[in-house]
């Protein structure tokens, strides 16, 4: 079982809870969320998050990891200072 503030993730039943309630994530979007807590307090390029989640290690230009961002943000309830953007570099879940 892994922590991060309010949420529990069990990665032997993939889920993730919310003060006790499951949130229903997609298979790439929970792929997504692990590979930025596995990082927490680093900053994930666009091209790793592509590796790790949909396992794509040729470098692409997409849009794909931007909407999963956003899509995770509003199911996760995380704000801007929870999973940063950081410009020309990629995302930044913090620690």
């Amino acid at each position: 079982m892994k922590y991060y503030k309010n949420l529990s993730i069990d990665e032997s039943s993939c889920t993730v809870k919310k003060e006790g309630q499951p949130i229903h994530l997609t298979t790439m979007e929970y792929q997504l969320f692990l590979a930025l807590l596995d990082h927490s307090g680093h900053i994930c390029s666009r091209n790793l998050l592509l590796s790790s989640a949909w396992h794509i290690t040729a470098p692409i230009q997409t849009r794909t990891v931007d909407v999963y961002i956003a899509k995770l943000r509003k199911k996760l309830d995380l704000g801007q200072n929870d999973l940063k953007t950081v410009m020309r570099q990629g995302y930044a879940l913090s620690g």
